[in-house]
């Protein structure tokens, strides 16, 4: 296998090719998919992506981290079948998935693989290169042609199941065939101009919202996003998205007033979109969303996010990064009053039967190194009977080697026991000790006019 280099090619395949399909819901087709002479539909199996390579006279399955799968009943038979095509190597891309259940779910095949395989079938998608070929720069329908030339129509392994249509209502009817009644994942529709389009229903989930960011500028009296955790067995509070759709600006407006007197302490920061951080409040409230897709896998790898513990009296802390989704566009529906921020009702395993973990074990991703403050002065001012507090805090986060986390931040803290809305916080991040310092001296001269009286540092 090391003289055709499959093992860097079945990663970077998924990394750059199948990570780049276009998720829509099966409302949008009509609208979604341009004008084109003919489609070719197929069903997304839901099981793990894996690169069929074959070298030597040898079968080899490759998922998407580079790991090569155990054999199992499927290799021999394989290693057989293309010895007698007298094929040389192949590159194929499909999908690994359980045939023994009704519905084919990811959890089935990581099950499979520890045990004897048996269940397992495998579905081919694409050509990826044959005797060392590229089939890159060719169209979906010439390398279905190939395929049928390489792959059985059925068996243990066979080509994916599809269809050809020139109709954009036959698409419709194939998804309602296929998912609605079939009960699998999604289909495929690809196109003559090169575009793959995931379609599925939109998935609908219950989460607790653990945190809201402010808008800035003209939209500072606006709520910008909630942050989204679901609950692990553990107790723990897992993050996984940023709400932002399905607010009006009148929703948006009092909804941050209700929030910001929810605010508890946190040793976690995470950035909103428009760089300043999200406040943390106590978990109690549930939220019902939707969204059109969900992966846990990017072009990096495994998409990690924060952990988090929460106690009434320490607030939150911040665990490890675990393993979790990302959800393409979640959409709010409602609060939900009648659900408690429970291991029951906001469970991460929700989306166990959307989409499955693999190849994860927790024991890879450790506790984070502790965060230093570097940085603290306090100011304290009476007047008119009035208390105020001004805080200025810099931690160094020792994690800047890690993608979620700046080098530094600078916490700022404004209490004012005569305003309306007596506390305001606010954080600035750099990954720059000299900039972090130019900051926090330039809040200081803003903030600290005559009248104020240091009273820690």
């Amino acid at each position: 296998m090391n003289n055709n280099n499959f093992l860097q090619k079945a990663t970077d395949y998924k990394k750059y090719v199948a990570s780049r399909y276009i998720a829509i819901e099966s409302e949008g087709i009509a609208k979604k998919l341009g004008p084109f002479s003919q489609y070719l539909m197929s069903v997304k199996y839901d099981g793990h992506y894996y690169a069929l390579t074959y070298e030597n006279e040898t079968v080899t399955f490759i998922n998407r981290s580079g790991k090569i799968a155990p054999r199992i009943h499927l290799h021999e038979e394989m290693e057989a079948h293309f010895k007698a095509k007298g094929i040389g190597s192949l590159f194929i891309a499909g999908e690994l998935y359980c045939a023994a259940q009704k519905r084919t779910h990811q959890f089935n095949v990581t099950t499979e693989l520890s045990g004897t395989g048996e269940a397992l079938k495998f579905a081919a998608f694409d050509v990826v290169e044959l005797e060392q070929e590229s089939f890159r720069e060719k169209t979906a329908f010439d390398k279905l042609e190939t395929l049928k030339t390489l792959v059985p129509e059925a068996g243990n392994f066979h080509l994916v199941e599809h269809k050809i249509t020139e109709s954009i209502q036959e698409i419709e009817e194939y998804f309602k065939e296929i998912v609605e009644i079939g009960k699998q994942e999604g289909i495929v529709v690809k196109t003559e101009g090169f575009s793959i389009f995931k379609v599925k229903p939109k998935f609908t989930f219950d989460a607790v919202i653990v945190g809201f960011a402010q808008g800035d500028g003209d939209r500072s009296d606006l709520l910008r996003d909630f942050l989204l955790a679901f609950r692990k067995e553990d107790g723990s509070y897992q993050i996984f998205a940023h709400l932002s759709h399905g607010f009006n600006d009148e929703q948006r407006r009092d909804l941050l007033e209700e929030y910001k007197q929810k605010v508890v302490t946190s040793d976690y920061t995470e950035v909103a979109r428009n760089r300043l951080g999200f406040q943390m409040v106590k978990p109690e409230t549930v939220v019902e969303f939707n969204c059109i897709d969900v992966i846990n896998q990017d072009s990096k790898g495994n998409i990690l996010k924060m952990n988090l513990s929460y106690d009434d009296d320490k607030g939150y802390t911040a665990n490890y990064q675990q393993p979790t989704i990302s959800a393409t566009i979640p959409l709010f529906l409602r609060f939900r009053e009648d659900k408690q921020a429970s291991i029951e009702d906001t469970s991460f395993n929700q989306i166990l039967d959307v989409i499955g973990f693999d190849d994860i074990s927790l024991e890879q991703y450790t506790k984070l190194p502790d965060t230093e403050i570097v940085h603290r002065e306090v100011y304290k001012k009476e007047a008119r009977g009035a208390i105020m507090v001004k805080k200025f805090v810099v931690l160094k986060t020792h994690k800047e080697d890690l993608d979620e986390f700046p080098a530094y931040v600078l916490h700022l803290t404004d209490f004012s026991s005569g305003r309306k809305d007596p506390l305001k916080k606010d954080v600035r991040v750099s990954d720059n000790e000299t900039q972090i310092n130019d900051l926090l001296a330039a809040e200081i001269t803003k903030g600290i006019k005559a009248g104020w009286e240091k009273i820690e540092a």
